[in-house]
């Protein structure tokens, strides 16, 4: 493991560009909070803080289950769904196993699989940087151990449809297991947790930190097929969530009214920062979730800009973290309006300097 060289694309470096500024639209934190119930639930709720939590998420495994109507056998709760992603290549691969991973998605795929000493394949994104799904399937071999998706894709905000999915999964090999990213699920697209049960090379990933806006709890899960489940949960310890981020991930799930309402704010602000960037001067790929993926016009110079938008006290994500291809590109979370219209204020009053001074 001493030899393997990790490419820079990990989290660290991902959020160190988008440290807190007045405007922040670099991480997709959930603008409106989290539901009021969850807040109730917060003020109400007696915790003895000496007392270790439920082993395995048990309630939340329960509650779990009767909300989406699967076999509470098929859960694995852990600390946000980021540890998930890097336990899989640990624990269900061998060193130099091959994993597919598409060329624009989240880092962490990359990263982890690499920590692990896996062989990436990375697979080019379609025109309108959608995932490939015959690129990936053509790129299978007899050393495909993984393949990562991530749907909605992050930071392009693409869906794929649940049709062209369950096609996709039904002509890859049994033996490679496919690893179904859906963070923002909320937001667009449609879940394919009952595909687990049909499937034993299935493993679909979900988080509370984005449509339920507890972040700052650090819950996430995996639906998969039962061996799998049991093994990963020989590797983690017997408490994955705090008593307090499990009951409140629960008062959550019970919340659909504030999920809908989240999912109809960002399409509103994620369309109005669309087509104001447009307005600028910016590429703005199409995107379906809680994420705007923008390229600079080509007149502005990166170096300038970044310079710019920082003496702006504006954070975004830079697309150099996704990879070289992506340097001109920046990742953009909607936030509420105010704050949309003064990051939209201040990034044209930096373009139009740029052009002026050329």
């Amino acid at each position: 493991m001493k030899n393997i060289k990790i490419k820079p694309r990990g989290m660290k470096k991902l959020y160190a560009f988008g440290s807190k500024k007045s405007l922040d639209l670099s991480l997709s934190e959930n603008p409106l909070g989290c539901s009021p119930r969850v807040s109730s639930t917060f003020r109400k709720l007696k915790i003895n803080f000496n007392d270790y939590p439920k082993v395995n998420g048990n309630d939340l495994k329960k509650a779990l289950s009767q909300k989406l109507s699967i076999n509470e056998n098929l859960f694995f709760i852990a600390n946000g769904s980021e540890s998930i992603i890097n336990m899989i290549p640990r624990i269900l691969c061998k060193p130099n196993d091959e994993v597919i991973i598409p060329e624009l998605t989240f880092p962490m795929f990359q990263t982890c699989s690499e920590l692990a000493g896996l062989k990436t394949k990375i697979i080019k994104m379609n025109k309108n940087l959608e995932i490939d799904l015959n690129g990936i399937l053509k790129g299978i071999t007899n050393r495909t151990k993984l393949i990562f998706i991530c749907n909605p894709n992050n930071p392009t905000g693409n869906v794929l449809s649940k049709k062209r999915l369950i096609s996709f999964l039904d002509k890859v090999p049994k033996k490679v297991l496919i690893l179904l990213d859906e963070a923002n699920i909320e937001f667009a697209g449609e879940t394919l947790v009952n595909e687990v049960s049909k499937r034993n090379n299935l493993v679909i990933l979900r988080t509370f930190s984005k449509g339920f806006g507890l972040a700052n709890l650090r819950v996430g899960f995996a639906v998969a097929p039962a061996p799998i489940i049991n093994k990963l949960e020989e590797e983690i310890n017997v408490f994955p969530v705090s008593g307090l981020s499990e009951n409140l991930a629960i008062s959550a799930l019970s919340d659909d009214l504030f999920i809908n309402k989240t999912k109809e704010f960002i399409k509103k602000e994620r369309l109005f920062l669309e087509s104001n960037l447009i307005k600028i001067g910016f590429n703005v790929f199409p995107s379906q979730a809680n994420n705007l993926f923008i390229k600079l016009p080509n007149s502005i110079n990166k170096g300038r800009f970044l310079k710019e938008i920082t003496r702006a006290d504006i954070s975004l994500v830079d697309g150099i973290n996704f990879g070289k291809s992506t340097s001109q590109f920046f990742r953009v979370s909607p936030r509420k309006r105010i704050v949309n219209k003064e990051f939209l204020k201040r990034v044209k009053i930096i373009i139009e300097k740029e052009k002026i001074s050329r």
